[in-house]
């Protein structure tokens, strides 16, 4: 009889176990519904493990804390530079004694400067009790520590005077007054899983990011070379650590961490630690839950055991069967039950029907562990989590038998894949052709002398636009939601066009050219996330539109207030959390019911949300990535256009 921490062990090792371990991380789901005071009648009061207990379900390790408690908030001073403690770390990092550290709270944000001889770097962090209520688990970064090529230096003096130090008992009292038998506790080594990967998810803003990769990279290998020594010391002590399974890497997503950067970045770390814990007798588990598509291959041969919390369709293009198919022979995963799909806004009927196709593409069983990934989210159906125990209790008995198909609802169509094209072969009678080499090269700075000559040569401003960078920009798109291009090949394109708008526009509004309209754009109120909205702002501004960027952690009330003043003819929503997506709905109710909602379109977009929620919420249209966010907003506000007329 197996108890769960040795169906679980087991599972991850590659046996075939009794049954299909079921282990849904309920941290996120607890901390805001216990915040709120809604958590299921029958479990009130209880600790997030009890619930899981006394439901049967095995404890997943939790990493959130309430910090809205002052107890936990020194734990996370330091979130900036990604040093942070949970009971689930076995070590700790000794900041420099040569480094002063100044510290200003002002309300939720909670300033931190590092005074180093090289120099003063900052980070500023956001957290509040909608925070907590909406799931998020650590504060948010609203400054992060690298801002210019100047904050490289003292950044690198930080990093490489830093110490780490074990901390074994910490770990051991958690697993064994916590998790007991009933769950597998894992070591929390780092959710960065390389120097560079520390800088691009942590220390940088993600757009800054892939602009100082291009213009500074030999700043950010320097400061990546003075981080990999304490990255080194922290896989030596998770190597002698009690733990059997130790994670390392988070967030991987083919856009971001795009396939060359991550054979080159991050692909060899990953191996150096699946070395190292081998040799010890360990595994290394990775939290792999963004889009997969690109990197299939390149995270199966990376030396990993353990692929956590996927995302299969339809929250990203890979269905579950396909990963099972490919990963299982050299990797297992943990994951499998899309977070989307214990949402109200899935019905009863389509959720079953996932559960069908799950236990279908999933034979024999073995290397798996099923999971909501990558957490449940705050507003699920506790019901379904409860049928999803069940089903596994009647149907979960390994080994599992193959149906007569191995379906699991069907990844979409790649959008754009079709209208994918190479730039079209440039003649040198084409006045427009090194403009969109340009943009395809991201040209930043030889473009505008470029448009600047032709602007001399009576050549029209506006047939330089569409010509030359519209066509351009519109050729980059297509291969981005082909998978051919990735976000810094578009964010470096998107900044050359930028740059010859910029020049372009006082030609334009000279000649009395008309922009194509108005467009409100935000991410919704609790999500910090921003490079996807990012690049349909500079993409809408290039082709034309006045575009009004409101940021991140935008309320209904503020929305609401700025489709009243500015009159958009498009509103645009972001998010990329589970935990926030849910407030696109509330913010088109808050329209409704100021009367507003009949003034604008409202399109939505992010990771998580996808064309069956946008018609569940009542919006106008649904944007898979900037290309067809750009597409989308073009046609709607030529049928206002038109219906005006």
């Amino acid at each position: 009889m197996y108890t769960h921490r040795a169906r679980i062990a087991a599972a991850l090792r590659g046996d075939t176990v009794d049954r299909l371990p079921y282990v849904p991380r309920l941290d996120l789901w607890y901390l805001a519904n216990s915040t709120a005071g809604t958590l299921p009648p029958q479990h009130a009061g209880r600790a997030m493990n009890e619930i899981a207990r006394a439901e049967g379900w095995a404890v997943h390790h939790r990493f959130a804390d309430n910090q809205l408690d002052p107890a936990f908030q020194p734990q996370y001073l330091h979130r900036g530079i990604n040093v942070f403690y949970s009971r689930d770390t076995v070590f700790d990092v000794v900041l420099p004694r040569g480094v002063e550290v100044k510290v200003a709270r002002s309300g939720a944000r909670t300033r931190v400067e590092y005074h180093t001889p090289l120099g003063v770097v900052s980070t500023t962090t956001h957290y509040d009790v909608e925070s907590q209520k909406n799931g998020i688990t650590i504060p948010a970064l609203v400054e992060h520590l690298i801002k210019t090529p100047a904050d490289y230096a003292p950044a690198g003096y930080l990093f490489e005077h830093m110490e780490v130090v074990p901390n074994f008992e910490r770990f051991r009292r958690w697993s064994a007054e916590d998790m007991r038998d009933d769950g597998l506790p894992i070591a929390i080594g780092s959710l960065d899983a390389s120097p560079f990967h520390l800088i691009q998810r942590d220390l940088s803003d993600q757009t800054q990011f892939f602009i100082h990769y291009r213009d500074h990279y030999a700043e950010m290998r320097g400061l990546a070379e003075r981080i990999a020594p304490l990255m080194d010391k922290m896989i030596r002590i998770l190597a002698d650590s009690p733990a059997e399974v130790v994670w390392w890497g988070a967030n991987f997503d083919d856009m971001l961490t795009f396939p060359p950067y991550f054979e080159k970045e991050i692909q060899p770390w990953i191996r150096r630690a699946a070395a190292a814990m081998q040799a010890a007798g360990k595994l290394v588990l990775c939290h792999t839950d963004g889009e997969n598509r690109g990197l299939m291959d390149l995270i199966r041969d990376s030396g990993m055991h353990v692929a956590e919390s996927i995302c299969p369709a339809p929250m990203t293009r890979v269905t579950f069967a396909e990963y099972y198919r490919r990963w299982s022979p050299r990797l297992t995963l943990y994951g499998g039950i899309p977070s989307t799909v214990v949402l109200p806004e899935t019905s009863d009927a389509d959720f079953e029907a996932y559960l069908d196709g799950f236990f279908r593409a999933v034979a024999p069983g073995n290397r798996l562990v099923v999971g909501v990934a990558d957490e449940v989210p705050p507003k699920a159906i506790f019901a379904r989590l409860q049928r999803i125990g069940e089903r596994i209790a009647r149907e979960g008995a390994l080994p599992l038998k193959a149906g007569a198909a191995r379906t699991l609802e069907a990844a979409p169509a790649r959008p754009g894949a079709a209208a994918a094209a190479a730039p079209a072969g440039d003649t040198a009678d084409d006045a427009y052709a090194q403009v969109r080499n340009d943009v395809f090269k991201g040209r930043h700075v030889d473009i505008t002398g470029h448009v600047q000559a032709l602007l001399d040569r009576g050549v029209r401003a506006a047939d330089i636009l569409e010509h030359g960078l519209i066509a351009a920009i519109t050729v980059v798109g297509n291969r981005m939601a082909a998978g051919d291009a990735f976000i810094p090949e578009v964010l470096l394109a998107a900044r050359a066009m930028t740059a010859a708008v910029k020049l372009l526009e006082p030609h334009l509004a000279a000649s009395g050219e008309q922009q194509r309209g108005r467009v409100l754009v935000g991410t919704v109120h609790g999500d910090m996330h921003d490079i996807g909205k990012n690049l349909v702002v500079t993409m809408l501004r290039g082709v034309g539109f006045e575009v009004r960027d409101l940021g991140v952690s935008v309320s209904r009330e503020r929305f609401c207030e700025e489709v009243a003043a500015f009159g958009p003819d498009v509103l645009g929503l972001s998010a990329l959390l589970t935990t926030t997506m849910v407030e696109m709905g509330e913010i088109i109710k808050a329209l409704d019911a100021n009367g507003l909602r009949g003034r604008c379109r409202v399109i939505v977009g992010g990771a998580p949300v996808s064309e069956q929620f946008a018609d569940k919420i009542g919006a106008d249209g649904y944007g898979a990535n900037a290309v067809e966010a750009v597409r989308l907003t073009k046609r709607l506000v030529a049928e206002g256009a038109a219906a005006r007329h």
